[in-house]
């Protein structure tokens, strides 16, 4: 690099951007985590898949959350030691197990997803509907462009 090299502006790269705002809402979202519940955000994350579900196997919660393998099989031993999720073997195949919640895990979604809601309701209450979709349209070309390897 020479002299001349004007020095890189971390603010203007859209991906430190995106970073810093992740890092941002995750702060958001574990603070209310920690002062509502007893779980951690990627426990968080598998609790509503599978609430979403009603019953999935961890296979689905990593391919529909887009999550880590490993943390997934973190969060659900975790969410079964604290009883918020059964795993039984699937019957169709016994190598799989289906996670489900239970009254527990359905206590703590009911009590969470209030507020949750109330977040989201305060993030997008600063944008238009037009914002909004124009944000999700942007996302997923982005998720589409970061699909490419080859530079």
């Amino acid at each position: 690099m020479n002299d001349d090299t004007p020095p890189l502006n971390l603010r203007a790269f859209l991906t430190f951007r995106l970073a810093r705002l992740q890092a941002q809402i995750n702060s958001q979202a574990q603070h209310i985590l920690r002062t509502h519940s007893d779980v951690g955000q990627t426990e968080w994350r598998v609790l509503l898949l599978v609430a979403d579900t009603g019953q999935c196997t961890m296979a689905t919660v990593v391919r529909d959350g887009q999550i880590d393998k490993a943390q997934v099989s973190r969060a659900v031993k975790a969410l079964v030691r604290k009883a918020y999720i059964a795993s039984e073997i699937d019957p169709d195949d016994h190598r799989q197990s289906l996670l489900s919640l239970t009254p527990e895990g359905q206590a703590v979604y009911d009590r969470v997803v209030p507020l949750m809601r109330a977040r989201q309701r305060h993030m997008t209450d600063a944008l238009t509907a037009d914002e909004i979709a124009t944000m999700f349209s942007v996302i997923d070309r982005l998720e589409n462009a970061s699909q490419r390897r080859d530079f």
